[in-house]
């Protein structure tokens, strides 16, 4: 089995070329691309490096354009990386409310451009894969996202992947696995469970996250990596399963995050995107006017202000190790 491997999460990229409609709020839309650029340089640098994961919203909205953009950056590192689908890399739907949506491609595009050790994915018409990533060391990689964001921006495990997703762990049970997907499993604040503002913060989690964490704590898997919540790096724990959540390049506090792995513990430590202090300002300036991503308990006021920073900052998990239980 493997002894110890070194791994860098970059999330939610949200990689938007300079196309009609692209735009700096909260997500840097068009920063993305000079981000997620100045994210992999940076960890091409990091030595003894074995692998990344990217845990989905690779695009604005599943567009072609974006999909080339952030594959051709993504190929820039030096070692193999493995990506999962996110909410946004599934087409929007035009509807009465909004007939100009620009649409995207079907998820299976984004599938047949991101095979083998170049974003993980195998032709066998299934939008979730397992590898091998070293001896003893298995990836499960989840879908979450729904048919279409016509459905919303939530997030479920289907009935066809639950059953795959059983199979894999009884076969990988003697190895240790680590599983990747773009939802959350579980509540990274109260508004995600009883949503007092009526903002349908509960889609940050997949519907049926309880019944994946009996399954995950069932066929002991130590470790799942998440994005989509947009906050910097933490984990809980819950039935001996350590769950990560990782930020995204293009909001603030715009990070990723390196981790060390042994099949006894797991340090990680988390690093700022390099990038100019004008665009560190805009986008302090720009989460600071944010209202829809402000917890209830961060009101636009002095005080909400260092609630709402404090929150996304994570001060007390830059960086630490966790112990598995035997």
């Amino acid at each position: 089995p493997f002894d110890k491997v070194k791994f860098a999460v970059i999330s939610d990229p949200h990689v938007s070329l300079p196309a009609l409609g692209g735009t700096d709020g909260f997500k840097l839309g068009t920063k993305s691309v000079e981000l997620l650029q100045a994210a992999v340089a940076a960890v091409n640098e990091i030595p003894d490096l074995d692998f990344v994961l990217v845990p989905g919203d690779l695009t604005s909205d599943g567009e072609p354009w974006n999909i080339d953009a952030v594959k051709a950056i993504l190929d820039e590192l030096v070692v193999p990386y493995y990506v999962i689908l996110g909410n946004h890399d599934i087409s929007l739907v035009p509807t009465e409310e909004k007939p100009n949506v620009i649409t995207g491609v079907s998820r299976w595009t984004i599938v047949s451009a991101f095979q083998g050790d170049r974003g993980g994915f195998a032709m066998d018409g299934q939008s979730y894969y397992v590898r091998e990533l070293a001896p003893g060391l298995v990836l499960v990689a989840l879908d979450t996202t729904r048919v279409s964001q016509f459905y919303g921006w939530g997030g479920q495990v289907s009935g066809p992947q639950l059953r795959w997703l059983k199979q894999v762990l009884e076969a990988n049970k003697e190895k240790f696995v680590v599983v990747m997907a773009h939802h959350n499993f579980v509540a990274w604040h109260p508004d995600e469970v009883n949503d007092p503002l009526g903002k349908k913060w509960y889609w940050f989690l997949v519907d049926n996250a309880a019944e994946v964490r009996d399954i995950f704590a069932a066929n002991d898997v130590e470790l799942v990596i998440t994005g989509h919540r947009h906050i910097s790096t933490r984990y809980k724990e819950v039935d001996g399963v350590y769950y990560f959540v990782n930020p995204s390049t293009c909001t603030y506090p715009m990070r990723y995050t390196v981790y060390e792995l042994t099949p006894t513990s797991l340090s990680w430590k988390v690093f700022d995107v390099p990038a100019p202090q004008e665009v560190w300002e805009l986008a302090k300036a720009n989460f600071l006017a944010n209202e829809w991503w402000r917890p209830s308990d961060a009101p636009k006021t002095p005080e909400g202000d260092k609630v709402y920073l404090a929150f996304y900052e994570g001060a007390d998990f830059i960086e630490g190790t966790v112990t598995f239980e035997d």
